[in-house]
């Protein structure tokens, strides 16, 4: 077993590529297009695991105050400047705790993004 993708529930599937993928680097796996909205999947070289982007006419996204999705990045401080290049929320700024660097996000959602360089993998 391992993991194929985790569904992330949006507002506006196109703002939600951009960050996603100008902003993260995910590359787009594969797009369906439903009855009821749009299924989007990206994943890093555009290959699983990943995040799947989940419109849905009517579907309110409810982000978590405290679950979020971790990405784990060669270099937490430049990503976070790229995103924050960008216009998107910093939530945290990086910190060390052990041998590890992380940092949090918005994702225009309200869905929290870590970033983590974790020296030890």
């Amino acid at each position: 077993m391992r993991l194929d993708h985790l569904r992330v529930d949006v507002e506006d599937i196109d703002r939600a590529e951009r960050f996603y993928s100008e902003a993260l680097g995910l590359q787009r796996i594969v797009r369906y297009e439903t009855e009821k909205g749009v299924i989007l999947q990206l994943g890093p070289d555009g290959a699983p695991p990943g995040v799947e982007l989940w419109f849905e006419h009517g579907l309110e996204p409810r982000p978590s105050a405290t679950e979020h999705l971790a990405f784990a990045v060669d270099d937490v401080c430049g990503l976070l400047e790229r995103v924050r290049a960008l216009g998107y929320e910093v939530v945290r700024e990086p910190w060390r705790i052990g041998d590890e660097t992380v940092a949090f996000v918005r994702d225009p959602d309200g869905h929290l993004v870590e970033f983590n360089d974790f020296a030890g993998r």
